[in-house]
């Protein structure tokens, strides 16, 4: 294996290394698209509360990871000298920082897939220097540095290939890009869901989202229907942004305080499953509860370094004005189902919905009317299925009322009202859960009723089927149609 600290030595002299921003790979491109392989450069490993730059990194199905760095050093600047493989008591400055690096990549590994057995292998990529070049070199570098380990400047691809594939075995099944790339990536990259334990990747419009760079007054708008994980790749963006700038700080903006706390929850688990942590105590969640006291009068407000609005669909129209107004040189992110007013945005969209419920519609003509006919729904359910989280939407919240005295009475099971001040922090949802349907958005729940909605409503029939649950019973009169 490659020893990845040593020096040079001339004159007692220690020659720099030069670090290149460049992220041109030239002499890997062809090779890349024959292997089908995944190279990246310049490329920020997060790992805790730590970050590493990585030059380069590739990933080959059939072989694994190679991690490389690159050295700008030329013919005329290592002429006279020798290189020197350092000791764990020399007081020099390493070269290069590659063992530590692949450390902090096994780390990264096995703390987001728990097990793991992707091999490693050590690369230099030689950007200024040839093949007849190196061989002019003092006899130190060429035992220090084993050519089978060097990618030179005038390397061809079958060059690389010969290289690469000799330093490690084919395997004839191949690692997975999901499970290596999307670890070392979790944050940015990868989804976990409930079908797939390695879970998926992020989808090319929401990756354009989150690579949207975010400049001195930037506005971004992210917007598409609900279930198109808009607040999946909005709480990223905000995570990516505190990882950058470890001091910067966040106020997130929700209509609801459930929406916000839902938001933090998320946070926390994507934190956890991609094992990086950026500063919770700098990321701020606020609801405005005083009608009275704007949010741009908050001391927050002026503080944060990034404002962020989710469910902006559901935020008053002044509100959302004076919050673009008053935001100064800070950035906005902005997220919800409707494009923005303004045209000063950079604007987003998603299309892919991931959630399509089954529906049942129940039309009644009977005199006992809606209630009767979601009473009978609810003991048949009860009756018939194990889960019993059930969410109920109606039009109105004196519907609310009265139907939480119906449904407690004639079923014996207690109900939750969902309103603006609802928090998990201190209560549980019930069985049953009762709102208006924009009270339901973040919420997940295995089956929904829809009570006499209106279908003219923006908010009726993509808020409350998609988001809402995974099977729906709508329950209206006959002659209502969706």
């Amino acid at each position: 294996m490659l020893l990845s600290f040593f020096s040079f030595l001339k004159s007692s002299k220690t020659l720099p290394v030069e670090r290149t921003a460049e992220n041109s790979s030239s002499a890997f491109d062809d090779f890349i698209l024959e292997e089908e392989a995944t190279l990246l450069t310049d490329f920020t490993l997060y790992l805790h509360d730590k970050q590493r730059k990585i030059d380069l990194l590739l990933f080959l199905p059939h072989y694994g990871l190679y991690l490389g760095e690159k050295i700008t050093w030329n013919l005329r600047e290592l002429k006279g000298m020798r290189a020197k493989r350092l000791t764990h008591q020399s007081h020099k400055t390493p070269h290069t920082h590659i063992e530590s690096t692949e450390n902090a990549i096994y780390q990264k590994l096995q703390d987001v897939l728990s097990f793991d057995s992707t091999p490693i292998q050590r690369i230099f990529w030689m950007k200024n220097l040839t093949n007849a070049e190196f061989n002019t070199l003092n006899s130190t570098f060429h035992e220090l540095l084993p050519r089978g380990r060097l990618i030179f400047q005038d390397d061809t691809a079958q060059d690389i290939q010969t290289k690469l594939h000799a330093l490690q075995e084919y395997q004839a099944d191949p690692f997975l890009k999901l499970k290596v790339i999307g670890a070392l990536r979790a944050h940015a990259l990868r989804l976990p869901t409930a079908n797939d334990p390695f879970g998926s990747f992020i989808s090319y419009q929401q990756q354009l989202f989150f690579d949207a760079p975010l400049a001195t007054r930037t506005i971004l708008s992210l917007y598409g229907p609900h279930s198109s994980g808009k607040s999946t790749v909005f709480i990223r963006k905000i995570m990516d942004y505190l990882l950058i700038n470890p001091q910067a700080s966040s106020l997130v903006i929700t209509p609801t305080k459930l929406g916000g706390e839902l938001l933090r929850n998320e946070l926390v688990a994507l934190m956890e499953f991609s094992a990086v942590k950026c500063n919770v105590s700098n990321v701020h969640f606020y609801t405005q509860e005083d009608k009275d006291k704007p949010i741009e009068t908050n001391p927050l407000f002026h503080t944060s370094t990034l404002i962020a609005c989710d469910d902006v669909h559901l935020m008053n129209a002044d509100t959302l004005e004076r919050i673009v107004e008053s935001k100064g040189s800070r950035s906005l992110l902005l997220c919800g189902v409707n494009p923005p007013t303004f045209t000063h945005a950079q604007t987003y969209a998603l299309d892919t919905v991931y959630r399509t419920p089954i529906v049942n519609t129940v039309h009644f003509t009977h005199t006992k009317g809606a209630l009767f006919a979601l009473l009978t729904g609810l003991k048949t359910h009860f009756e018939t299925t194990a889960s019993k989280l059930v969410m109920i939407l109606l039009p109105t919240q004196k519907m609310i009322v009265e139907y939480q005295k119906a449904i407690e009475e004639h079923l014996n099971v207690k109900c939750r009202i969902l309103n603006d001040h609802f928090s998990l922090q201190y209560n549980n949802l019930e069985e049953i859960t009762l709102c208006t349907p924009e009270y339901s958005c973040g919420l997940s729940v295995p089956h929904s009723y829809l009570i006499n909605l209106n279908s003219d409503d923006l908010l009726y029939y993509p808020l409350a089927l998609s988001r809402a649950s995974d099977t729906v019973t709508i329950i209206s009169e006959a002659n209502l149609e969706r």
